[in-house]
């Protein structure tokens, strides 16, 4: 297991002395001008995290250095070790760090602390955070608990290649479009051109994108029982089936992104703000032409966006130090120096701060000039619970959306084979 270990040197005790002149006070005003300063024993934690050694170094270590002098991070990389692999040999990390939508994968090691009691004693305000995030993060559990921190969203943007669009004439979209108006401007640019086959528009690269906008649950909550078979599903399904110019065969969503990127013979590319997961200064310099507006939105939910992706920290429930654990990812997830250092690289902050928020990826050179600002204006789509069957749901669901897509079924059909296959993989669950 490789450890990466953050050194922080102790400060040494200080005695601060008040004076009334240039000469020292006497022993009775010694004492009651001296301010003693209660030392603090040194602490190490461990933080289990993706983060390579420089990121860690960069957006954890340097700044918890200063407001901690005591304390001694040791990073324990993500790739060393699973978090089961950890409690099995009964070292359970202090700090988790972890992406929202993959709570559920923690959710039965019953490693997290529920950290209400920590933020009520500390007086932590989770009003900070832009409205509709811990609503979702408190999605994530049973009873309301709140699991995780933010330290930085994902943005989500409609991407366009404005090359693809100018070969046909085709005005680029605007901001605040609905999925039906993006749709029918993709269909204008699904040509053939001097043997190249060129479409309008491919569909998120994950399903979850379009689930969580829909607020739409794998499981009904109160039975336990698959929940498949629904309008809201059919409209996801009939929705994406209409991103296609006709029956098509699809092997990843994920491929899409370098059909983008790399071929650009694709238009548009509705998922997570590739400023943040690509190099796109470099494929800026090989050619493409690009910009952003908007996600698009359903007609009847207008600025509803993608569900909350997010990357930030958990809590171990067997931690010997809950209390400076939660003041270490409080102050992480909310401190202005913090977020802005971060924010400024492309992890855009939680918090809703406009002077923060305003200066999004001013380290990318690829940003400047791009129509970045209206896409915060986005809101977070309502709740719902989620389960520990949703990874097994999504699964399912893509499966059955590849086939109708490819047109080996009716909605109808594969919305019950989905359902029925879910519900099996929830017994057989279950039953472990």
């Amino acid at each position: 297991m490789r450890r990466t270990a953050v050194y922080v040197a102790v400060a040494s005790m200080m005695v601060l002395w008040g004076c009334s002149g240039s000469e020292p006070r006497s022993s009775a005003g010694e004492e009651a001008g001296k301010e003693e300063i209660v030392r603090q024993e040194p602490v190490t934690l461990s933080f289990y995290s993706k983060l390579t050694p420089a990121e860690f170094e960069s957006y954890i270590a340097r700044h918890v250095r200063v407001k901690f002098p005591h304390v001694t991070l040791e990073q324990v990389e993500q790739k060393s070790a699973t978090i089961q692999d950890l409690i099995t040999v009964g070292n359970v990390p202090d700090i988790i760090w972890e992406g929202s939508t993959n709570l559920q994968t923690l959710t039965p090691l019953k490693v997290m602390a529920d950290l209400r009691p920590l933020a009520e004693k500390h007086k932590f305000d989770f009003g900070r955070y832009r409205d509709g995030i811990v609503d979702n993060i408190r999605s994530y559990s049973e009873n309301g608990q709140l699991y995780f921190l933010p330290f930085n969203v994902f943005e989500f943007a409609l991407h366009y290649n404005k090359d693809v669009f100018n070969k046909f004439g085709v005005p680029f979209p605007k901001d605040h479009m609905t999925w039906d108006e993006v749709i029918a401007l993709a269909g204008k640019m699904n040509r053939q051109d001097n043997g190249i086959q060129y479409v309008g528009m491919r569909p998120p690269l994950s399903t979850n994108r379009t689930q969580m906008q829909l607020s739409l649950p794998y499981v009904d909550a109160k039975t336990g029982k698959a929940a498949i078979q629904t309008e809201g599903w059919k409209r996801l399904f009939d929705t994406i089936r209409n991103m296609y110019p006709g029956p098509s065969t699809v092997r990843s969503f994920f491929d899409y992104r370098d059909e983008f990127l790399k071929q650009r013979t694709v238009g548009m590319m509705p998922d997570i703000l590739q400023l943040q997961n690509s190099d796109m200064a470099a494929f800026e310099k090989e050619g493409l032409e690009w910009d952003v507006v908007t996600y698009p939105a359903f007609a009847d939910k207008p600025k509803v966006g993608a569900g909350l992706f997010s990357d930030g920290m958990v809590l171990s429930a067997g931690s010997k130090h809950l209390d400076l654990a939660f003041q270490i990812i409080s102050f992480l997830s909310t401190d202005p120096e913090v977020q802005l250092n971060a924010t400024r690289d492309g992890r855009v902050t939680a918090l809703k701060d406009p002077q923060l928020l305003a200066r999004a990826f001013e380290n990318n050179p690829a940003a400047a000039g791009k129509n970045l600002k209206p896409l915060s204006e986005m809101r977070y789509p309502a709740s719902f619970p989620m389960s520990d069957y949703d990874r097994k749901g999504l699964s399912v669901v893509e499966s059955k959306l590849k086939n109708y897509v490819a047109g080996k079924g009716d909605v109808n059909t594969m919305l019950r084979e989905a359902e029925e296959q879910l519900e099996k993989a929830i017994a057989e669950q279950k039953s472990q």
